[in-house]
């Protein structure tokens, strides 16, 4: 008796260190939470200072989940939501859909903000101003209390999410070819005008550069001056709707529709191209080990 339960003991101790060893296995799957009928997920994650993990569907709710993967809660909006929450200082989550919405860490509705069209990705400035574009043609700041501060009106949809510089400026891309570079206070700096539309949201270094793409016919991946002028241009041969990501070293990482994930260095010339089985839509994030890691339409990561 005493034998069976030592094994039985030993075997129980064995199974939970090999479920461990599973679990924490790089590259297995953790957990997966499916969404009602319906909720095909687009949006982007943004995670909470909590761990929590934010997402948007389609089934027009933000979904709160724990890290362990349960659901928390979820909030309905009046539409479905196909862009990138963003998360203040205080806990607060901006969502796009057919309004801009702040939503309470606890999931109640702190307020809404209504533009003239769909509202994108938001970003948020050190001070809390809410910056957001709409499908009306205009980027919107907007006050923490929900209140409009200014109005900047472009001559097409603004559908990147705003970058904002250390000095406060706010740049965003528009399908009308322009990268507008906008003051704190409302007011045009300056435009790029690039040779096809813009989808893909500028990035900046630590140096003040902006590195944003262009899609369809022109195919490249801009680097500007804080003036506005243009540093150098990388020709991607393929579309660029992936926002690039910027390494600790300065290395450029953008994806294109030529199936090819781009390193460039900050002087404008490939460092290496890494090539998938798809196209690629997404923006690729960085690890602090120096990771990429970056979506392909070969449904693979």
């Amino acid at each position: 008796m005493k034998t069976h339960l030592q094994f039985v003991c030993c075997m129980t101790v064995i199974l939970c260190a090999a479920a461990m060893v599973l679990a924490q296995t790089p590259g297995t799957q953790k957990w997966a939470l499916t969404i009602a009928t319906g909720g095909v997920v687009e949006s982007s994650p943004a995670i909470g200072a909590d761990g929590t993990i934010y997402v948007g569907a389609r089934d027009k709710k933000l979904y709160a989940i724990n890290p362990d993967g349960t659901q928390k809660w979820a909030f309905t909006t009046d539409a479905m939501i196909f862009y990138t929450p963003a998360i203040g200082a205080d806990g607060t989550i901006y969502v796009g859909s057919d309004k801009l919405y702040a939503i309470n860490p606890d999931g109640t509705l702190q307020w809404n903000f209504t533009t003239g069209g769909s509202v994108f990705t938001p970003a948020i400035g050190v001070d809390g101003t809410i910056y957001v574009g709409s499908g009306d043609k205009k980027l919107y700041a907007i006050n923490s209390d929900g209140t409009q501060k200014w109005v900047f009106t472009s001559s097409g949809s603004v559908t990147s999410s705003p970058a904002i510089g250390a000095d406060g400026t706010i740049y965003v891309g528009s399908p009308d070819k322009n990268l507008y570079a906008i003051t704190p206070d409302g007011m045009q700096k300056w435009v790029f005008t690039t040779g096809d539309m813009i989808y893909s949201s500028p990035a900046i270094d630590i140096d003040g550069i902006i590195y944003v793409g262009s899609a369809f016919l022109d195919r490249k991946l801009y680097a500007l001056n804080p003036d506005g002028t243009q540093k150098w241009a990388f020709i991607t041969s393929g579309a660029v709707f992936s926002s690039p990501a910027i390494g600790a070293d300065g290395t450029i990482y953008v994806g294109a529709l030529n199936k090819k994930l781009c390193a460039i260095n900050p002087d404008g010339m490939q460092k290496w191209a890494f090539t998938t089985g798809g196209d690629i839509f997404s923006s690729p994030v960085i690890g602090t080990d120096g990771t990429i890691y970056v979506g392909a339409l070969d449904k693979k990561l």
